[in-house]
């Protein structure tokens, strides 16, 4: 059945009339809201409504089955279905708010809405352009219901079925649906690319339920170019297998900005299967592109998060501070995988830059945790990373967790190193048995002449703590950064020469030209195994002059690596101190020092019955090596 109410072009000031239409059940059905081609001119659609029928194809055009010109505006139509009769078969409908074709000139969308309701069904909702909008094409702020029945099919595009380019803005769109066993798919803008000065508007989309699956591409499908911006959108659900791209689903490039988007599935009852979120792009980021600051809230068994882009940032790209609160829950038939990218998936060169990333994480069980600070990959050239931040609390069990300051890889060329933190804690005071590794910087190595952030490590308490404050291995002329490493707090520390905290301020081998870093390294409560630079040092590397601290209960400690500025053994570890201050003690006479055995080279201080510190130092030890109070 077909019933356009105006054959031809609506132009000039005509103002289409508000009409209702009912399609027949078995049937196929056309309405066609105002125009059978296209609105023109000033032209104005009315506020039309269809209900479709059940068992059947129902095709609906708002306003135009062509294209919406000039500064002709949409109607405010509707589109309604609800099963009804006895049938299982499915429903197929289309329907498009505004135009078949595109959005052009000054033309506006009107604020259209579709509701499936009931039966299995597969339904494609454009809520405003079924091609393009370009020009200062504005689309409308279009609703889409839908709750059907499992195993149906449902698509909603914001704005435009194809691309956004020149002046084009999209509306603020919203999609509310049951996931339960379904497919969704939702584009908030575009379902290909933005591109111009096109702008993406603040869409939302609302799931609940179950299994099933659900795509949403915050505002286009492919790519973001030239000044597109993409807009603050917000997807919140309790649903599962769930895949989220803020912005762009490929890359964002020229002079691109991301929106400032959100997923939340909330932080008190888990969702048992993956989450996937891209805060910008599911590619890459380069030019001069910018990302958004994403903030991602879940609490699932299984998570991947990429901050700015799934690929890499490259060129003069730059992420943004994005920020996440995410509960990392014990699989219900196996342990939880969560990784976190702060920035890119891949790697950083160029001159790209990673974004300030907070991450804030809970888990338990026998949970594995991931956390890149900038790069899942390598960072080259002169990238610099960003000041990333771990805020990590077990809540329970043994569970995992590895945290690169700023790349999983390695530094290369003149790359440098963010400023970077993890503060680690308990919520139990029995024995945990988690681990945590920590590398400032990167987690494999450093050469060229990188050089490394002012990185600080906080251990957490009865867990086995290992903290390089730069990265495994420093070559060539590396340079290590300034970093302060602290050891957890025990409830009862374990037997002498059993350690549960290992501190290497620089990396476990430096070689060649390598220069560590001024190191602060912190006892804990537990047993700490001290390294001020390097676990081997080769050729010409030379470590920096380092600072050991200790307090009232410090357990059994060793420093390895004590340099004092010596020539000789040991002349390449520069000139370090013991900060006994914290202890109150004033001078050397107040310190209980064993022989310095020169065979060894080690000597123990000894502050309290279990509390004492192996030093291995190059001679004996003076006043000259402590700081008091």
């Amino acid at each position: 059945m077909f019933t356009p109410l105006i054959h031809g072009r609506f132009h000039g000031w005509k103002i289409g009339t508000d009409d209702s239409f009912t399609g027949l059940d078995d049937s196929y059905n056309v309405f066609v809201g105002d125009s059978s081609k296209g609105l023109s001119g000033h032209a104005t659609g009315g506020n039309d409504s269809y209900s479709a029928g059940s068992n059947a194809t129902n095709l609906f055009f708002g306003d135009a089955v062509l294209d919406l010109s000039s500064f002709a505006h949409g109607g405010d139509d509707s589109f309604n279905w609800v099963k009804h009769g006895t049938s299982n078969a499915s429903t197929s409908n289309v329907f498009w708010g505004d135009s078949g074709g595109s959005l052009t000139g000054h033309a506006v969308g009107g604020n259209d809405s579709c509701s499936v309701t009931g039966g299995y069904s597969t339904t494609t909702f454009f809520g405003d352009a079924g091609a393009d909008m370009s020009g200062y094409a504005h689309g409308g702020n279009d609703e889409f219901h839908a709750m059907t029945a499992p195993n149906s099919v449902n698509v909603f595009y914001g704005d435009a079925g194809g691309d956004m380019f020149g002046q084009a803005h999209g509306g603020s769109d919203t999609y509310t649906c049951r996931v339960e066993f379904s497919s969704h798919t939702f584009f908030g803008d575009a379902g290909g690319n933005m591109s111009g000065n096109a702008v993406g508007g603040n869409d939302a989309a609302i799931a609940i339920g179950g299994d099933g699956t659900f795509t949403f591409y915050g505002d286009a499908g492919n790519n973001i170019t030239g000044n597109a911006h993409g807009g603050d959108d917000n997807f919140q659900t309790t649903g599962q297998g769930q895949t989220f791209y803020g912005d762009a689903g490929g890359d964002m490039s020229g002079h691109a900005t991301g929106g400032n988007d959100t997923y939340n599935t909330g932080t008190i009852s888990p969702i048992l299967h993956a989450a996937t979120f891209y805060g910008d792009a599911g590619g890459d980021l380069h030019g001069y592109a910018h990302g958004g600051n994403d903030t991602f809230i879940t609490n699932a068994t299984s998570t991947t998060f990429y901050g700015d882009a799934g690929g890499s940032l490259f060129e003069h790209a730059s992420g943004g501070n994005d920020f996440v609160n995410a509960g990392i829950t014990h699989g219900v038939t196996a342990p939880t995988v969560a990784v976190f990218y702060g920035d890119a998936g891949d790697n950083l060169f160029g001159a790209s830059h990673g974004g300030n990333d907070q991450f804030t994480l809970t888990a338990n069980g026998s949970s594995t945790i991931d956390v890149y600070g900038d790069a899942g990959g390598n960072i080259s050239d002169h990238a610099t990373g960003g000041n990333d931040t771990l805020t990590y609390t077990v809540s329970s069990g043994s569970p995992s967790c590895t945290f690169y300051g700023d790349a999983g890889g390695a530094l290369y060329g003149d790359a440098k190193g963010g400023n970077d933190a993890c503060v680690i804690t308990g919520q139990s005071h029995q024995s945990l048995t988690a681990t945590n590794t920590f590398y400032g910087d990167a987690g494999i190595e450093m050469t060229g002449h990188t050089l490394g952030g002012n990185d600080s490590f906080t251990g957490g308490a009865n867990s086995t703590n290992v903290a390089y404050g730069d990265t495994s291995n420093m070559s060539d002329y590396a340079h290590g950064g300034n970093d302060v490493l602290a050891g957890g707090n025990d409830t009862t520390a374990p037997a002498n020469s059993t350690y549960d905290n290992t501190l290497v301020g620089d990396a476990q081998i430096m070689a060649d030209h390598a220069q560590g870093g001024n190191d602060t390294l912190i006892s804990g409560t537990g047993n700490d195994d001290m390294w001020g630079d390097a676990q081997l040092m080769l050729g010409a590397a030379k470590g920096g002059n380092d600072t050991f601290v200790f307090n009232f209960n410090n357990g059994h400690d060793k420093i390895e690596d004590f340099g004092q500025g010596r020539s000789g053994i040991g002349s390449n570890l520069g000139t370090d101190h013991i900060d006994v201050s914290a202890l109150g003690i004033h001078d050397f006479g107040e310190l209980s020092i064993s022989t310095f055995d020169a065979t060894t080279h080690e000597s123990t201080i000894t502050f309290s019955p279990g509390n004492d510190i192996v030093v291995h130092s190059q001679v004996a030890l003076t006043a000259h090596d402590f700081l008091f109070i």
